[in-house]
């Protein structure tokens, strides 16, 4: 038998999603419409396996509708491959020059959640940190990230806490200073916070509005299931205060409202959503609560199986948006989606530590704010900059390579292993969730593809689409005007 008698099959994931079933190319990111019985003829063919006896295993195992010839079609698709050829690797994503500074002006906070997985902003600090950002440090902040991160073209300041608006002063102080620096060093800046709104006035709403900020402002639902959890340190529920702050905040036409709910045993991601919208929110950040599994909170048992089905019912979502050439309200999937469009892989979750950093109130540099107070995850400071023998280590032991539990999971080069700072603490609980969503990502983009690929194009820019379907004519109106925009999927391209 010739050495080119025998193939074998290519590593994929073989799955059904909205009663088809799909294989993924899991190092070339191609997608194939499948048939049930190609999982069994790919798993034969793993080891290697004479062309011939495969071709006769597939007779003996089909019901009529299926052929020795689905052997010829899967190796013309590139599943099945000669044994000792090797596989396709799709090329990893090129990094934007876009760099994210997630800002901690306050490490402290006026609600008491039990849900926080910053501790109220003290973090993982040993001991208390300092409760707010000094003018020393937030004065020099700026000069000092320009110095430290050189050659960005954006500078993306995200206020982040605790709640930052316990520290409006150092806010304004950095705007003022990167706005500054912008016009100085003919780069860009652009100004994010993540926020529970009730500290939001029309003098801050107003500022945000002129400086064009992206606030992510948090929310869970209704009154009843918002105060339940979200509450002021003297117990009452703060629902109404960010309702009423809001109400402002919506009309601020330079502001772009991303709201942010956190799913729990009780609440879902559909309600989430649903409400989000009702609230104003142009996009919605509603991810599933961190704690251990042994939480009142958790989303374990049927409550899990139900965001799990909820991640599935996302297909419908972006595909009525994208069918209208509309962004999703949803933005979760819509990284992998343009991966698998433009056959690019990820090394790794985010930018953190890479075009991502973390800065506390004391000026300690992380790889992200998610990380601060972690002695394990330190960088360096504002004095000193980054170690860059911990920033490399760091990045490895958090990609796919370097954690063991990734390296055979068939969804890493959508993945990247998987948030770091969840990874470090709770381990790899939300693998089921990030599987999911490469399972939706793949079965939306394999729709537009056999309709209409041009679509897809709307998770970049609505105007793209319209333009190149003639209801846009003039090439002045393709630019982008919520703030941003060139950030929107920059995490999913990272390397070094």
């Amino acid at each position: 038998m010739r050495a080119t008698d025998v193939v074998r099959a290519i590593e994929h994931h073989h799955f059904e999603i909205r009663n088809r079933w799909l294989l993924f190319d899991v190092n070339g990111l191609r997608v194939l419409p499948a048939l049930e019985i190609d999982g069994r003829i790919l798993d034969w063919a793993r080891g290697g396996i004479a062309r011939g006896a495969l071709a006769a295993a597939v007779r003996s195992h089909s019901t009529g509708e299926v052929s020795g010839n689905r052997v010829n079609e899967l190796l013309a698709s590139g599943f099945l491959v000669p044994d000792g050829e090797a596989a396709e690797l799709a090329a990893l994503g090129e990094p934007t020059n876009y760099g994210t500074f997630m800002i901690n002006v306050s490490q402290r906070c006026n609600l008491t959640c039990p849900y926080c997985y910053v501790n109220e902003g003290h973090f993982d600090y040993a001991e208390k940190p300092i409760p707010k950002m000094r003018a020393k440090t937030s004065g020099r902040i700026v000069d000092r990230i320009h110095e430290i991160f050189p050659g960005l073209g954006t500078y993306g300041y995200h206020f982040y806490g605790g709640e930052p608006l316990l520290n409006f002063r150092a806010i304004r102080q950095i705007v003022q200073e990167a706005t500054r620096k912008a016009q100085s060093n003919g780069t860009k800046a652009d100004f994010h916070i993540t926020t529970n709104g009730t500290l939001l006035t029309r003098d801050i709403a107003d500022f945000m509005d002129a400086h064009r900020f992206t606030v992510y402002f948090s929310i869970d639902g209704t009154q009843a299931s918002h105060d339940e959890l979200r509450k002021y340190i003297d117990g009452s529920g703060s629902f109404e205060d960010v309702e009423r702050n809001l109400a402002y905040l919506r009309t601020r036409k330079g502001v772009h409202l991303i709201g942010s709910s956190v799913i729990r045993r009780g609440f879902s991601l559909h309600q989430a959503m649903t409400q989000l919208k009702d609230h104003g929110a142009v996009q919605s950040k509603a991810e599933r609560v961190r704690l251990h599994s042994g939480d009142d909170l958790s989303l374990v048992n049927d409550d899990h199986v139900e965001y799990l089905r909820d991640i599935e019912r996302l297909v419908e979502h972006y595909i009525d948006h994208l069918e209208r050439a509309k962004k999703p309200m949803d933005f979760r999937l819509s990284s992998k989606i343009l991966q698998v469009y433009l056959r690019k892989r990820r090394e790794f979750f985010c930018p953190a530590g890479s075009r991502m950093y973390g800065i506390s109130s004391d000026g300690e540099i992380y790889p992200c704010a998610l990380h601060v107070g972690r002695p394990q995850s330190s960088l360096g400071d504002l004095e000193h900059g980054v170690d860059e023998s911990r920033r490399v280590a760091f990045r490895h032991q958090y990609s796919p390579t370097g954690q063991a539990g990734c390296s055979t999971c068939w969804t890493r080069h959508l993945c990247g292993g998987g948030c770091s700072a969840m990874v470090d603490r709770f381990g790899h609980d939300d693998c089921d969730s990030l599987r999911k969503e490469s399972e939706a990502a793949i079965a939306i983009f394999q729709h537009f593809v056999e309709h209409e690929p041009l679509k897809l194009l709307a998770l970049v820019s609505p105007k793209v689409v319209k333009w190149a379907t003639g209801k846009l004519t003039s090439a002045r109106s393709l630019a982008p005007t919520e703030p941003a925009a060139e950030r929107v999927f920059e995490p999913t391209f990272e390397r070094e």
